[in-house]
């Protein structure tokens, strides 16, 4: 008999995994060129190492209110001294729109000659403000129709609240309701002042005129 060669039984390895391997591999790594091509090199928008743009958060503005009450000095008791605003000082609000409600319980002392300019508002939201009179002996009870104005006839102003710094000024009618809408700015202590002569003395400039706590006082804009 003869004997021939013995056979080889060396394991066959399996290469499957491995070809499976580069395969995905090499799809990968054609993705990422495709994507970084058409990123950078073929027109595209979009940029690899692009950081999205931080968002500008804006606070809306504060929306405030205040009341004030032109009393007259029989109603403080204090003669011949004259009317005040109540209060005379207060804080608004910086960046803000601001509903302001003065309630006039004086009757008008006319402008005349050059004061007559502050007949006009100016200042407020719209160069306006909203008027209606109002029962003196029952404040809440109006005598008459609210009415969009943007000045007085000088002979029926009682007062004005007037800020220099601000350019705003606000004629008062007597035996009125008034509502007018500011917006404040940056923060900052500004003066007021009436400029109708409704003090006492020569001209009505002394007295409550000019006087701190009555006819003047200040506005604080704060942050």
């Amino acid at each position: 008999m003869t004997t021939g060669a013995r056979p080889s039984y060396e394991p066959t390895r399996d290469i499957g995994p491995a070809i499976l391997a580069i395969s995905v591999g090499a799809l990968l790594l054609a993705a990422v060129v495709l994507i970084a091509g058409y990123a950078t090199s073929w027109g595209g928008h979009l940029r690899l190492s692009q950081r999205a743009a931080p968002v500008a958060l804006v606070a809306a503005p504060v929306h405030s209110s205040l009341a004030l009450s032109i009393v007259t000095g029989t109603m403080l008791g204090n003669g011949a001294l004259g009317p005040a605003y109540v209060p005379s000082s207060f804080t608004l609000p910086a960046h803000a729109t601001i509903t302001v409600t003065v309630t006039d319980f004086d009757n008008a002392t006319p402008l005349t000659g050059a004061l007559t300019r502050y007949a006009t508002v100016t200042g407020t939201v719209g160069d306006a403000m909203q008027v209606q009179p109002i029962d003196l002996l029952s404040p809440n009870t109006p005598t008459g129709a609210v009415r969009t104005l943007h000045g007085l006839p000088p002979a029926q102003v009682a007062h004005t609240l007037t800020i220099p710094a601000l350019g705003i000024n606000v004629p008062m009618a007597g035996a009125a309701r008034i509502t007018f809408t500011l917006r404040t700015g940056r923060p900052g202590t500004y003066a007021w002042e009436c400029m109708d002569p409704c003090g006492s003395g020569p001209g009505g400039l002394g007295g409550a005129m000019g006087r701190p706590g009555f006819m003047a006082g200040t506005i604080t804009v704060a942050a």
